[in-house]
């Protein structure tokens, strides 16, 4: 469900086609109301505790996609009850939690997928002073990923008393070249 998230995003990022998602995302369900009737009354949790964490991840993903907000506890244990609003699989507050800690690493794909892609345009046509702001941004950027290279590249000539001295050589060199 979570790959096909963000393959329905890569296509589309204005306007995504959650189908496939949907799709999977009714077929994990049918798969634990299946599960529900062979664990009922039963000590399971750690048997299925792992995939339950993986859907809650998925649904808060999907959530957050679709809402921009954080999907809530009740939220969740809405998709696990019937018509009559009966729970057939409760809902661990530790699943809950497990599951957004898991989401946090979509979150991060997601940020680097739309800060790679059209985040100068959407943020500097809503926010215009923040074009400032990102090209400092990945000046900084650029800084570190030169200071690092140059460490890689240039630090085993020289005795590790002077790596910080050639790491601030190199951005004061970098910096005259900005400035001039």
């Amino acid at each position: 469900m979570i790959f096909a998230l963000h393959r329905a995003i890569q296509a589309n990022n204005n306007s995504p086609n959650y189908q496939e998602a949907d799709q999977r995302q009714k077929e994990i369900i049918a798969l634990f109301k299946k599960l529900a009737v062979d664990i009922q009354g039963l000590h399971y949790h750690r048997s299925f505790s792992g995939g339950f964490e993986e859907f809650i991840e998925a649904i808060a993903f999907y959530h957050f996609l679709v809402h921009k907000t954080v999907i809530t506890k009740e939220q969740v244990d809405g998709y696990f009850k019937d018509e009559q609003g009966q729970m057939w699989v409760p809902v661990k507050t530790e699943d809950y939690i497990l599951g957004l800690a898991d989401c946090t690493g979509e979150l991060m794909r997601y940020a680097i997928y739309v800060v790679s892609t059209d985040f100068d345009i959407i943020a500097t046509s809503y926010m215009p002073q923040l074009s400032k702001k990102l090209g400092a941004l990945k000046g900084s950027i650029k800084k570190v990923e030169q200071a690092c290279y140059t460490f890689q590249i240039r630090g085993s000539e020289y005795p590790k008393e002077m790596y910080l001295t050639i790491i601030k050589n190199h951005q004061d060199k970098y910096e005259q070249e900005q400035n001039s």
